[in-house]
């Protein structure tokens, strides 16, 4: 849970800058689900409002959790709800964020789109989960009645908000038959173990919640608790059963009339006995919420990573001892977050900003692939084929003739440079051949196999001075050895032949080679058959290309399976996200999360476990439970210490970051390819002067077409040579009069992405103000 923390915080701060460029009034941050009956609590009250008329609205992810799994906890000010989102939910939703802020002064486009649907919950709860109080039932599992009062703990914070009284009173135990005879004919115990009961046993008791304190009205308007059918019997019910109590308005009521009562049956089942012996019964509480609460939260975790840090940097600056590393911090106090200057020392000051090199975080470049098909000309030479297009967002389908010799040129080009290091094609391959008729319909046939095929041994590999990479490499082709008639005959008019190219790309940070994947259209024609006439392009949107290309989205994920000591470099907090300032100091929760979670755990149980205990001992004899007591064991016998600081002890960690992955392989990335698919919109074209070589001060003179959320450039106007693509994910624009004094071009500016920086410069003013308009549409004036 650590690890996906860490890895998943740049995405949360991410969420965060969209949602406060927006307005959105609501905040995103981390917080750890439990698995089981408390899941994805969502209050029955609700459901019987009729609020999931369109059905549950809970995370069905978080909800089918039967373990603690890493959650995000979104603090809902429009609403005035908080709630959860598994992190595949988010990243969802982040997804379609970014739909948003794309198309934000498209009208057309955003009208499609629902402004409010990738920030909240639909429909929005009107009972918010608070806290739980935990009882423990292993009374009930020894046919005794209890009386407790237990603590209400917030999962949020991990802290007491309240308590309540539990009273669990067993009106009847009836036994299975076997031991109900038994019983009438022997004066002995009808339990095979004393104090327990044996399967098969009818329990009836009554379950009675009161004396509920400690919840305010300044932080709630309404409150009702809830018990669920699960939570008392185990996961063997077929369906779940919710139980609620009748809600309380504590603004014109006391806390007190807030009480629930109700009678149980149970058939305890070996399954249930177990459950009854060794699980645990929430009492969930639920609230309708107001401001004050949900500002609240947010400041408490501020709050709670100004102490994570204060406390890592002490630890760092004194060298504390492993005893003291592994302890779990206090809650932050109020003295600490309203005046830290005061508390932290010289001594005790955070360390410097580390290297992005340190850091092993997940990776994610735009790689475009321009394909050629040679044939063999009458001068020995092979010669590009043409392709036909009928459209930007038809790739072509290339012209071949019969009875020649080919190859294929894969050319690999990125904005990633020598973040990306490539070195070399290590395999080919073409199969998988289907017809596409004339009505769209696509036919497979008997040649579904993929052929390797054999690589010229030189391959081009080049990095070059404007911070991009290219990989070019030739592989032999022979349609013949498909056997396949579709590949051997002449493709009648207005159909295509389908085949799949795969490639693989060894790349040095990469456990093994990437894999590529994509279709190609071919259309074959007579030996004798005369290229396509240039006439074609003059009538409609078909053009005559050299190559055809496909964009692929390459991401590199770091293994999850790694020491402890190496946890740090998997964070992604510090990872820059374009507007991110408007965030001021607010940061996402680090493994504190994870600490506050073991520390409620262990905290709640041993609350719960006292009145049982109690129970137990003066029905049992005291001398077994004596011995039980000292053979068990407590806790782990070897403690996982979670940080996000590096370990003193250590040498510098820029030292150990090329051990770290180059020791044996193990730690290198793990890689996944997708296509990204075409778009035909053009939001802006135009030429531009973009900066090719700084060193040489070499400009030249492109026409660029932005197509949200990529910007195409190419060789001409006419679109028929693409020569790079940039991606603007998380895109910055700079224009000022002294950037363009240091460039030495009027109306330049500079555009800055995740993987490079370009140079351009406008031929005017207008379009200047135009092109970075388009380019960063936040940016818009309100």
């Amino acid at each position: 849970m650590a690890e996906m923390i860490l890895t998943n915080a740049v995405a949360v701060k991410e969420a965060n800058v969209i949602s406060k460029e927006l307005g959105k009034q609501v905040t995103y941050n981390f917080a750890i689900a439990s698995g089981g009956s408390l899941a994805a609590p969502t209050s029955a009250v609700d459901s019987i409002a009729g609020l999931d008329q369109f059905g549950d609205v809970a995370d069905p992810i978080l909800r089918s959790n039967t373990q603690p799994s890493v959650a995000i906890k979104v603090i809902d000010h429009k609403h005035n709800a908080i709630y959860a989102w598994s992190l595949d939910r988010l990243q969802q939703q982040l997804q379609r964020m970014h739909n948003l802020t794309t198309y934000i002064d498209r009208p057309s486009y955003t009208q499609h789109f629902s402004s409010d649907e990738p920030f909240y919950d639909s429909p929005p709860p009107e009972y918010s989960f608070i806290g739980n109080a935990l009882i423990s039932l292993a009374p009930l599992s020894r046919k005794l009645s209890s009386s407790s009062t237990v603590p209400i703990f917030c999962r949020y914070t991990a802290e007491a908000i309240g308590s309540c009284r539990v009273d669990i009173k067993l009106v009847g135990a009836q036994l299975p038959s076997k031991y109900a005879n038994a019983s009438s004919a022997s004066t002995r115990a009808s339990s095979p173990v004393p104090g327990t009961i044996p399967a098969g046993t009818k329990l009836n008791f009554f379950l009675t919640v009161d004396s509920v304190k400690g919840l305010s009205s300044h932080d709630f308007s309404a409150v009702h608790m809830q018990v669920r059918l699960s939570s008392l019997v185990g996961g063997t019910v077929t369906s779940e059963e919710v139980f609620p109590s009748t809600a309380v308005e504590i603004d014109h009521a006391s806390l007190s009339e807030l009480k629930f009562r109700r009678s149980f049956t149970v058939v305890a089942s070996s399954k249930v006995l177990n459950h009854l012996r060794q699980g645990y019964a929430p009492i969930e509480f639920f609230a309708s919420l107001k401001p004050m609460y949900l500002e609240r939260m947010e400041r408490w975790d501020e709050m709670r990573e100004q102490k994570q840090n204060y406390v890592s940097s002490s630890s760092s600056a004194y060298a504390s001892s492993s005893s003291n590393s592994s302890s779990l911090p206090a809650p932050p106090s109020d003295s600490l977050a309203s005046s830290p200057r005061t508390t932290m020392t010289s001594a005790s000051l955070p360390p410097m900003r580390r290297s992005e090199n340190d850091f092993v975080v997940e990776q994610t470049h735009d790689v475009v692939a321009w394909l050629q098909i040679c044939e063999l000309a009458p001068d020995g030479s092979y010669t590009p084929v043409p392709v036909i297009s009928q459209g930007s967002v038809d790739p072509g389908a290339f012209s071949l003739h019969q009875g020649l010799q080919r190859r294929i040129v894969v050319q690999l080009s990125s904005n990633s440079g020598q973040q990306l290091p490539w070195l070399e094609f290590t395999k080919v391959r073409i199969g998988n051949v289907r017809l596409l008729d004339a009505k769209s319909r696509l036919h497979d046939s008997t040649s579904k196999a993929l052929v390797t095929l054999a690589l010229q041994k030189e391959q081009k590999l080049e990095f070059k001075p404007d911070g991009t990479g290219a990989l070019t490499a030739e592989a032999l082709w022979d349609s013949s050895v498909h056997d396949s008639v579709l590949l051997n005959r002449v493709t009648a008019a207005n159909q295509r032949i389908i085949l799949q190219l795969t490639w693989s790309v060894a790349v040095e940070i990469c456990q093994e080679p990437v894999q590529f994947s994509m279709d190609v259209a071919i259309a074959m024609h007579a030996r004798d058959a005369s290229p396509p006439s240039r006439i074609l392009t003059f009538f409609g949107s078909n053009k005559i290309l050299a190559k055809t290309s496909t964009l692929f989205n390459v991401k590199l994920s770091p293994p999850l399976t790694r020491s402890a000591k190496d946890l740090w470099r998997l964070d992604t907090s510090e990872k820059y996200v374009r507007g991110e300032e408007t965030l001021g100091v607010w940061k996402p929760r680090g493994i504190s999360v994870v600490e506050d979670y073991d520390r409620l755990i262990t905290t709640e149980r041993r609350a719960a476990d006292v009145q049982p205990d109690t129970l137990v001992w003066k029905a049992d004899d005291i001398l077994r439970r004596s011995v039980q007591l000292w053979q068990k064991q407590f806790g782990h016998r070897g403690k996982i210490v979670l940080s996000q600081e590096p370990d003193p002890e250590e040498s510098t960690p820029t030292s150990n970051i090329k051990r770290w992955q180059n020791g044996d392989g193990f730690n290198k990335y793990i890689s996944e390819t997708k296509v990204v698919p075409r778009t035909d919109t053009a939001t802006k074209k135009g030429h531009l002067l973009i900066m090719t070589d700084a060193s040489q001060n070499t400009w030249e003179r492109r026409w660029f077409v932005l197509r949200r959320p990529y910007l195409h450039m190419f060789a001409h106007s006419n679109e028929l040579e693409e020569l790079g693509i940039i991606s603007l994910f998380g895109v910055n624009v700079e224009s000022d009069p002294l950037k363009e004094s240091l460039l030495g071009k009027p109306h330049s500016f500079t555009l800055f992405t995740a993987s490079n920086s370009h140079a351009l410069a406008a031929p005017n003013l207008k379009e200047l103000q135009s092109w970075t308009t388009k380019l960063d549409p936040t940016r818009l004036p309100a």
